[in-house]
């Protein structure tokens, strides 16, 4: 039983591991408080400007493999997203909040989408 406990506990610390890894990373060693990405919008699995609400949590998962994180290491909990200009798509932007901190997500005119993440203080 005690050896079961340590396997579990050594397997949940490299998990923990793994994500204060991939938020060192998205912060360039904490040097910064907050970082710009891009992705491009075709690794989105659904179009970002016809589902934003939906298109964030595979942008998010293509950052962390552009980061070298493994899968979900950003713990989504919290997804909002607006029309900025009513009616207009493109002009939608999200709020996303994470373990780590919140990002903004939003499409640019030229096929990418715009990822700022800035770390909780």
């Amino acid at each position: 039983m005690k050896v079961l406990l340590v396997v579990l506990s050594l397997f949940a610390s490299l998990a923990v591991s793994a994500d204060y890894d991939c938020y060192r990373k998205a912060l360039n060693d904490f040097s910064v408080d907050s970082m710009a990405f891009q992705v491009k919008s075709e690794e989105a699995v659904v179009m970002f400007e016809d589902r934003p609400d939906k298109a964030v949590y595979s942008v998010i998962r293509s950052l962390e493999q552009n980061l070298g994180c493994s899968n979900k290491s950003f713990e989504l909990a919290e997804v909002s997203c607006k029309e900025i200009v009513p009616g207009n798509a493109l002009s939608s932007i999200c709020y996303v909040e994470s373990q780590h901190g919140y990002f903004f997500i939003s499409m640019d005119m030229m096929e990418s989408i715009n990822v700022v993440f800035n770390r909780w203080d």
